[in-house]
């Protein structure tokens, strides 16, 4: 229980009385409690002021339990140095004469973290969300506005955050890099002095020949997938083969896919992306079917070819939508809602919704629109009178409309389920002189026949690159020749 002052003059008073009434036990227990009361105010309610005190000299107390320290030199009377923590605010050191931002170098205290944008993230969300204050978090926004616009970031870029480590202290956001394509970034440092400065930079890529052999265990994707072939490679073979190949069908276990392809490389010769298909072979249903790439001379333009010199594109695909699955045929049927048989004359591809749609081949854009039960709906008109259609959309590429020129492979569309529709998949229709006809056993002339002199050149570079690619097998072969001797010999392979 605390007293004030006015309640020990109470005390007093009564203590008075206490003693005029000769009332001698109350008179001693006031003034026990009078005695405790000033004992209290003595040692906890001095005034503020007393907190700021003189101390003459002579007056200094030395607690028995207490080391002497001096502040200045942090060192302890015993004459053993306490270690110092080091300052973070010098974390960061700069390269010895390096007044170019671009030109630091912090070695092997650089760390990077490669972060991947997600839906509804924008730069000073992902700054914030990885330790960099709100203050420094706008001005690198500020500083990369100069070079490139931060809402303009999209779900899946990857963003490279650069960061000095120092001993225990807490690391310093030095930089970042964001990778707008294979040859350009936007590159972003910390200055000398603490700003930032932002750029845009091209990368310097390099070619090297690549190969890989793929054996069909369940489909050729898995079998791609299993050997660590790029997905554009893949995508490569599945359209030079479309023209020949029904890979719904067709392809079965045992089957083997060779590749030889490029692929771009940076300067530390890390991966970039895929190049060209150079050479290819399928082996399927008892066939070698072999594709090669040729430039022709005069337009100059790089094609793949069979062994014949006869270009694998043939004016129009058999499959305008990769890795879809075909659904319903050609021919009378009884139709999914109407209930009846019905004459069928196109092929259903079903796929997942917004899979790209490719047109089949060259050609002028007749009509893009709602059609009735067709629902959205595309009608492209090709040479030798033959026309396509492309039915059930969820949406229009981007410039598709009426009189537009489309070439072959190009995305005009995505997969849907607009009018009489149960579920996501393309309705495609080929018509010759503007009667439908069975798109699975159309057979096109091909794109091109080599022949004279541009033959023979062709047959020399269909020459050379299976001699590449031979020796890039036999180098495989040799080295895992040399691991198994390794392994033999008991020495691991590191």
């Amino acid at each position: 229980m605390l007293y004030r002052q006015y309640e020990y003059q109470a005390y007093i008073r009564a203590l008075k009385r206490g003693r005029q009434r000769g009332n001698k036990k109350t008179s001693w227990l006031l003034l026990l409690l009078a005695t405790l009361t000033a004992v209290y105010f003595g040692l906890h309610l001095r005034p503020v002021s007393s907190c700021i005190s003189y101390d003459p000299p002579g007056s200094e107390i030395n607690l028995p339990d207490t080391p002497n320290r001096n502040p200045q030199t942090n060192i302890e009377a015993s004459g053993q140095p306490e270690p110092i923590p080091p300052p973070c605010q010098q974390a960061r050191t700069v390269h010895p004469g390096a007044r170019d931002p671009w030109a630091q170098d912090f070695g092997a205290s650089m760390e990077t973290q490669t972060v991947r944008v997600a839906a509804g993230d924008t730069l000073a969300l992902i700054l914030r969300r990885s330790g960099i204050e709100h203050r420094e978090a706008y001005k690198v926004v500020q500083a990369l506005k100069t070079v490139f616009e931060p809402a303009r970031l999209r779900e899946g870029h990857e963003l490279k955050l650069d960061f000095i480590s120092s001993g225990a202290c807490p690391p310093v956001f030095q930089g970042l890099r964001l990778e707008l394509g294979p040859r350009e970034e936007i590159q972003l440092v910390k200055g000398v002095a603490g700003g930032f400065f932002a750029r845009r930079a091209s990368r310097e890529l390099a070619t090297r020949h690549q190969h890989v052999t793929a054996t069909v265990q369940a489909s050729l994707y898995q079998a791609a997938h299993q050997t660590d072939m790029p997905m554009d490679v893949l995508m490569q073979i599945l359209r030079a083969y479309s023209y020949d190949v029904d890979f719904q069908r067709d392809i079965q276990p045992g089957d083997r896919i060779e590749v030889l392809y490029e692929e771009k490389v940076d300067g530390d010769g890390e991966f970039v992306k895929a190049g060209e298909v150079l050479y290819a072979t399928l082996h399927t249903c008892g066939r070698k079917l072999q594709v090669y790439r040729f430039k022709t001379a005069d337009d100059c333009i790089s094609r793949l070819f069979d062994s014949q010199g006869r270009s694998v594109q043939k004016a129009l695909m058999l499959t305008p939508v990769d890795g879809a699955r075909l659904s319903s045929g050609y021919g009378m049927r009884k139709h999914p809602i109407l209930g009846y048989n019905k004459m069928h004359r196109g092929l259903d591809f079903a796929a997942p919704m917004g899979t790209p749609i490719m047109a089949a081949g060259d050609g002028i854009v007749e009509y893009a629109g709602p059609r009735g039960t067709y629902g959205h709906y595309i009608r492209i008109r090709h040479p030798n009178m033959y026309q396509t259609v492309y039915a059930h959309l969820s949406r229009y590429a981007d410039n598709i409309k009426k009189g537009v020129r489309v070439k072959q492979g190009e995305a005009i569309g995505y997969i849907g389920s607009t009018g009489r529709s149960t579920g996501p998949h393309l309705h495609f229709e080929v018509r010759h002189g503007g009667t439908a006809v069975n798109p699975a056993t159309v057979r096109t002339p091909p794109g091109r026949e080599l022949s004279g002199k541009e033959l023979e050149r062709f047959l020399l570079a269909k020459t050379r690159l299976e001699t590449l690619y031979a020796s890039l097998s036999k180098d495989d072969k040799k080295l895992a020749q040399a691991e198994n001797n390794l392994s033999d010999t008991g020495i691991a392979h590191q």
